[in-house]
């Protein structure tokens, strides 16, 4: 039989040692735990709060407001709270809600009552609506330290604690800041739920989830060439035989057994161009997108011009010489789909950048003219005729092929300026296969 001995005073050490690192685990762990989660959370903030000043800068303030909701709802510092509630005001501020962005002013000088900012960095208007909330929510002058209410003793006896606190309310406080209302209390900041904003959380009101689609008309004026770079070269060569021979024929007719001898030609074309237009386009992010997807219907007016002179020389001496004037008329109706990037949303004056495709059946007529004289010696008769063909009928009579479709490359830059709420009269100027000059209106809702 074992018989059970006193413990020493080595076994009890080490068991006093024992039960007091169980019970220094058990209390440290949750606390260490604790803490790491709310450190993990906060840095989560602080980039939540660097994204929203991103937005905030880029003048994208929707996007903004949803960060900063975000960082005060996880946040459990008072600085990071701070800046979260203070980034909300300036944005509501800039987008015109007076009403929001006291609310979070007022929600600021809760978790920082000494905040103060400089009218260096923000408008004057913005500055006077700080001052009021300060003087509403402080009760203090701006810019003055605020003093906490004395608390009574512990030390004291109840009747020595009241009476203390009363004498003390009437000598420190003025009669002035009798109606003054003591603020509540800060309460103990407990852990919030992760965050599920509403439109209406996010400050987007009614009028501002729309504004998805926009209707509009232009008008366009070309300053160089638009489409002669398509066939300038072949067609004007391909023409000047056609013009030769129609010479010839009635060279021919006024006198027989004539044998060609040389052909010279100074034809060159110019061109001009309108185009009007309808435009629908669509903005994913409503009224506070930057980014668009259009679609344009066009029909386009353009007018080739072919000039100069020709003649043509005989073996007998003869010679033909005339001056032509060829027109050549295209009317194509276009399809252009583009994309569009805006600097800026919520601004009276914006800046933005089109780039587009679109493509066009190419049809149209070709007619001529020419007048000029046959000389052979004493001999002088006048020359005339006229021609008019479509694409088709031409390119039967010469070696020529129009292509079949026309493909538009556009790339501009413009601005719009809001004339009223939706309305927007826009300028650009930009590449349109050649250089263009466009005017319009448009209508946002």
């Amino acid at each position: 039989m074992k018989i059970c001995r006193p413990a020493t005073g080595r076994t009890l050490r080490s068991l006093t040692i024992g039960i007091a690192g169980t019970l220094f685990l058990a209390l440290f762990l949750p606390s260490a735990a604790s803490a790491g989660q709310a450190a993990s959370k906060e840095a989560d903030v602080v980039k939540l709060l660097a994204q929203g000043d991103t937005y905030y800068v880029k003048g994208e303030y929707k996007l903004a407001i949803g960060c900063y909701l975000e960082a005060s709802a996880l946040s459990q510092s008072k600085m990071n709270l701070s800046k979260a509630y203070f980034g909300l005001s300036t944005c509501y501020f800039y987008l015109r809600d007076d009403a929001s962005a006291i609310k979070y002013l007022k929600r600021v000088l809760e978790v920082d009552p000494k905040k103060e900012i400089s009218p260096l960095f923000y408008p004057a208007n913005f500055i006077q609506l700080f001052r009021q909330v300060q003087m509403e929510v402080t009760g203090a002058r701006p810019g003055a330290e605020v003093v906490a209410t004395p608390r009574p003793l512990p030390s004291k006896t109840e009747p020595e604690t009241k009476a203390a606190g009363e004498a003390a309310k009437k000598e420190e406080r003025p009669p002035v800041e009798d109606k003054r209302k003591e603020a509540p209390p800060a309460e103990k900041p407990q852990p919030r739920p992760a965050p599920v904003f509403t439109p209406e959380e996010l400050g987007l009101g009614d009028e501002e989830k729309g504004g998805h689609w926009e209707i509009g008309a232009h008008y366009s004026w070309w300053s160089i060439n638009l489409l002669k770079g398509l066939f300038e070269d072949k067609l004007t060569e391909e023409l000047g035989k056609s013009i030769q021979n129609e010479i010839v024929k009635q060279s021919g007719m006024i006198q027989a057994g004539l044998g060609k001898l040389n052909y010279a030609q100074t034809l060159a074309f110019d061109s001009t161009g309108t185009n009007t237009g309808l435009e629908i386009r669509y903005y994913s992010r409503g009224r506070a997108g930057t980014f668009s997807l259009g679609l344009a219907f066009e029909k386009t007016y353009i007018k080739l011009a072919l000039s100069g002179t020709a003649k043509q020389d005989y073996l007998s001496g003869a010679s033909a010489a005339v001056d032509v004037n060829a027109n050549v008329a295209l009317s194509p109706f276009s399809t252009n789909v583009n994309f569009r990037w805006e600097f800026g949303a919520n601004q009276r004056i914006t800046p933005y950048l089109t780039l587009g495709l679109g493509f066009a059946p190419l049809s149209g007529t070709f007619s001529y003219a020419y007048n000029g004289t046959y000389k052979a010696g004493d001999l002088q008769q006048p020359l005339s005729g006229s021609k008019e063909q479509t694409f088709d009928e031409l390119a039967a009579d010469i070696d020529f092929k129009f292509p079949g479709i026309f493909i538009l490359f556009q790339l501009d830059f413009g601005l719009k300026a809001e004339l009223a709420k939706g309305l927007y009269l826009s300028g650009e100027a930009g590449i349109w296969d050649g250089f263009i000059l466009r005017g319009g209106l448009s209508y946002r809702f």
